[in-house]
């Protein structure tokens, strides 16, 4: 299945090789149930960097203003927003499993 979605800034790595993603996929939260929220915890557990910490958002590479790299998600009216700073590199790394993994399961979007 494939979920639109947009960038809220233009993804262009800098003079470091360093890209800013805000992005946001356009998936109805309103038509999540229980099973659909576990879903996305399983997508979310598989892909690259992950990072475990309690009653946080969740997130990969590290920890927004502690690491260099980091990438977080949040859940908003708008959809899913991925933000974070990467390396060209391991954001198309990140960006395609997460594709793949959305792609395992039919989670309620909407046209952007």
């Amino acid at each position: 299945m494939d979920i639109c979605f947009y960038d809220n800034n233009e993804l262009a790595a800098n003079e470091k090789g360093i890209v800013s993603i805000d992005r946001v996929y356009c998936i109805n939260f309103h038509e999540f149930i229980g099973a659909t929220w576990e879903q996305l915890r399983q997508v979310y557990l598989v892909l690259p960097q992950y990072v475990i910490k309690e009653h946080q958002c969740p997130m990969w590479f590290g920890e927004e203003g502690i690491s260099p790299n980091y990438l977080y998600a949040s859940v908003e009216p708008s959809g899913l927003q991925i933000v974070g700073e990467l390396t060209i590199e391991q954001w198309e790394i990140w960006e395609s499993v997460f594709h793949a993994q959305l792609s395992r399961f039919s989670f309620p979007s909407f046209e952007c």
